[in-house]
């Protein structure tokens, strides 16, 4: 990613709905949505096996976000028995943690096929290697080719 063609995004870590880690204690997912999910997105073409099987959930200083471009978008995947197909955007991002960039994806469900677990509107969810020393409510940046994300005041 061309440093000359990048937006940069402040973001809150919120806490979410912790079915993606399993921590939800969801009997259907007990390892985690993202677990449940990883073979079902390689057998499309995107290996998400290098992600910590989580997601950061990103809370932006707006009234909502919209996603205007995405590196993989994957229609009526079937990746659990009790939840209907849903649709799902990915696209490449970093995000910086002080000094370090961190190679990540934004991982989206998309709102009309998604029918439990929904996200305000001002959060993305975000894959993103294993990082040492994260909590809630610390300030984090998005760094993403420009106008591939809009936020809305």
């Amino acid at each position: 990613m061309q440093t000359s063609k990048m937006e940069l995004f402040n973001f809150t870590v919120v806490k979410g709905h912790q079915v993606a880690s399993g921590s939800a204690n969801d009997s259907r997912f007990p390892f985690g949505t993202i677990n449940a999910q990883v073979s079902h997105f390689k057998a499309l073409g995107l290996d998400i096996s290098e992600f910590y099987p989580a997601t950061i959930n990103a809370e932006f200083n707006s009234r909502s976000i919209t996603l205007n471009h995405h590196d993989y978008f994957f229609k009526q995947v079937k990746w659990h028995d009790d939840i209907p197909a849903e649709d799902f955007k990915f696209c490449r991002c970093i995000l910086l943690k002080e000094y370090t960039e961190i190679s990540a994806l934004i991982y989206q469900p998309q709102l009309d096929t998604k029918t439990e677990h929904q996200q305000p509107l001002n959060q993305l969810e975000i894959l993103a290697p294993y990082i040492e020393d994260i909590h809630y409510g610390d300030l984090l940046t998005l760094k993403i080719n420009k106008h591939v994300i809009t936020l809305s005041e």
